[in-house]
């Protein structure tokens, strides 16, 4: 006998995979099917669902984003101050509010302890300021822009601001009436980005 038949292979005699083999390759694309699914829902860029009216939520970068657009305008706030977390909710109507929670305190907290600015759509909101500054009970200043402060006698924790071309009207609540009229005046009431 050559060498040459010697090592010829019988034909008709295939050599079949191991089993542990094919459950190797099997596992393998099932791994390979699952990371290609989390990679997809994991890049996929949705913005953050909008918090329903009247529900209060923690205010982030996206939260912000999503409740401005739902609005229509900008949502006037301050720099968190240090020891609070803001939070927001809207209205029906556009209005919003953001409250910063202090130590201890819960998103819905009902207490009127903390720190609120509130952004209402007010046509004109300027002259509406103006006319109701003219009330007995009503004490106002004029702002560096040219527009205008003012609150109730009766109720002095609540401060609001109107600038020129604006059609939001801004309210800065705080327990300190003196806080709220210096942080309006002061500048430090601004539109949140």
């Amino acid at each position: 006998m050559s060498a040459i038949a010697a090592t010829a292979t019988v034909p008709g005699k295939r050599r079949r995979p191991r089993r542990g083999m094919v459950v190797a390759m099997l596992l393998a694309a099932v791994l390979a099917a699952g990371g290609a699914f989390a990679a997809v829902e994991l890049t996929r860029d949705e913005g953050p669902a909008l918090p329903a009216a009247g529900t209060p939520v923690l205010l982030t970068g996206g939260v912000l984003s999503a409740v401005t657009a739902a609005a229509g305008h900008d949502v006037y706030g301050i720099a968190t101050p240090a020891g609070t977390r803001p939070e927001v909710t809207r209205g029906s109507a556009g209005e919003v509010w953001v409250r910063y929670l202090g130590a201890g305190a819960r998103l819905g907290d009902p207490r009127a302890d903390h720190l609120t600015v509130g952004t209402y759509p007010r046509k004109d909101a300027l002259a509406a300021a103006k006319a109701a500054a003219e009330g007995k009970h009503q004490r106002s200043a004029e702002l560096p822009d040219g527009g205008l402060m003012l609150w109730s006698v009766e109720r002095p924790e609540s401060v609001y601001a109107a600038s020129p071309g604006s059609d939001l009207l801004v309210e800065v609540y705080s327990p300190d009436p003196e806080r709220a009229r210096a942080l309006v005046s002061g500048g430090a009431v601004a539109p949140l980005r």
